[in-house]
């Protein structure tokens, strides 16, 4: 069993180390102290969780733009992850929460309205220079997920490459994309909002825990890689950071087609708020117990209700996400810095409809297609189009700890612990799987440090070779195919 298995079988008494005093775990901003602790099992990595960004979006904050955090007096417990964004769940079967749990929340994880929080990962301080700081967004279709998810801790990225890693919380489902008609279609999406001003707390504050906030990047897989890509299109001029990483989604993903904000109003329409007013059907929505609201959505049966379905994705509201973004890639309205757009081979094995003996591969290879593929292709011409660096790669990796089922292959997913280090949770990596881990993590972590010139691989041309296949065979490098290799019927 590797360490990290070990670690989430104890008891949470014995987990976690007597804090020390060291001034390296006690940190001071300018707007609170924070206490953290080393991070479980090792000597090097420093830990703050549950580090607040913003205001707690309760009450009259509900479905609105995040708060500024205020200053206090108080110094933050961070000796663990806060609570993570209210979760949906149906309650299906996927090949996750059957085999593969260490991409969702640790067991137990405690989940909050209150949760715009930020967990830290730093090394022990040795010296003055500022480390390049990774802000990770987490995946979960924009409806679950958080940064306390085993495949996920930043520990080993830290440790082995010498960088920060932040990873944000964000509001989920209908709490993070109401698209409520009284918002009068501006700010619909908070939960796009929450990344923005978290990257602020960050520029603003990451210097105390040693890193250097000229020096971020945001990187993201799943709804985290879409959110990555909108970020880059929300704040052209003003990015802050100073570069991308958007590992299976883009802009163009993951978006609401509920014009006529009739899915707020349905769950309105459920928990006592009906009213053939807009604004004071939102007000009441704001007062009603964030229980009542998620239970809705999670026992929403689209059967019973004529096949309407029900989600909260993020909607156009041409602040956060658009509703054009062929338009925006032709006239360069996007943040022009280095981009690296990913994906793995066989992103749909795992996100079709879950069967044990295997899902049926043509509709697995068009969800690869059109979630990842296609998008990508369309993103990385735009950039090369305007001279930005631009790199694309594809995962294909499989090995005997992170493949349940052979026909997975490269599933959705499975790049993340290539990129954390962590593919040892349920068993020891073969030689080969730690060697592609370690590069992978350099490849991340060389881009983090100079996004411009960090990277020695060939940047996007569909018509030469340039698409950086990792994990592909045996090499535990890469190994470069052409452009469009796989863009055929895009």
């Amino acid at each position: 069993m590797s360490k990290l298995a070990a670690f989430l079988l104890l008891p949470l008494a014995s987990a976690f180390p007597t804090r020390s005093n060291h001034d390296d775990l006690l940190v001071h901003t300018n707007l609170f102290s924070v206490q953290g602790i080393p991070w479980p099992n090792t000597t090097d990595v420093r830990f703050f969780g549950g580090v607040p960004f913003a205001e707690p979006p309760v009450g009259a904050a509900r479905f609105r733009p995040p708060i500024t955090k205020r200053p206090t007096n108080k110094t933050i417990d961070a000796s663990w992850f806060g609570p993570s964004c209210i979760q949906y769940n149906n309650g299906q079967k996927t090949v996750y929460s059957e085999y593969l749990k260490g991409f969702l929340l640790t067991p137990g994880q405690q989940q909050s309205e209150d949760c715009l929080t930020l967990n830290i990962w730093a090394p022990r301080k040795e010296g003055d220079e500022l480390l390049p700081v990774m802000i990770w967004i987490h995946g979960g279709g924009f409806t679950s997920g958080g940064s306390a998810s085993p495949y996920k801790y930043g520990d080993r990225l830290v440790r082995d490459q010498g960088v920060v890693v932040v990873a944000l919380n964000y509001r989920l489902n209908i709490f993070g994309y109401p698209n409520a008609a009284a918002l009068d279609g501006k700010n619909l999406n908070p939960g796009l909002l929450d990344n923005r001003k978290a990257v602020e707390w960050i520029y603003n504050h990451i210097h105390a825990f040693g890193g250097d906030p000229d020096r971020m990047i945001l990187f993201g897989q799943s709804a985290g890689g879409m959110a990555v890509d909108k970020y880059a299109y929300a704040y052209p001029e003003d990015p802050i950071v100073k570069g991308f990483i958007a590992q299976s989604g883009t802009s163009s993903g993951g978006n609401s087609n509920d014009l006529t904000y009739s899915n707020f109003t349905y769950v309105a329409s459920q928990v006592g708020c009906s009213s053939s007013r807009k604004d004071e059907e939102f007000a009441c929505m704001q007062k009603v117990n964030a229980s009542a609201i998620i239970e809705v959505y999670n026992k929403y049966n689209a059967s019973a209700n004529g096949g309407q379905s029900l989600a909260f994705n993020p909607a156009p509201d041409n602040i956060t996400s658009f509703s054009n973004y062929t338009d925006r890639q032709l006239r360069g309205r996007f943040a022009k810095l280095p981009t690296i757009l990913s994906q793995v081979d066989n992103e749909g094995a795992s996100l079709v409809p879950y069967v044990p003996s295997g899902p049926n591969q043509t509709a697995v290879n068009a969800f690869t297609r059109n979630i990842a593929t296609c998008p990508g292709a369309q993103g990385a011409l735009a950039r090369m189009n305007f001279n930005v660096p631009i790199w694309r790669a594809r995962y294909f990796g499989e090995w005997p700890n992170l493949n349940p089922f052979p026909w997975l292959h490269a599933y959705h997913s499975s790049d993340i612990p290539m990129v954390f280090g962590t593919s040892d949770l349920l068993g020891p990596n073969t030689q080969i799987e730690a060697d592609t881990s370690k590069y992978i993590q350099s490849a991340w972590a060389a881009f983090a440090r100079d996004p411009e010139k960090g990277l020695k691989w060939p940047m996007y041309d569909p018509n030469g070779e340039t698409l950086v296949k990792l994990g592909f065979g045996n090499n535990t490098g890469p190994v470069l195919g052409r452009g469009d290799e796989f863009d055929g019927l895009c």
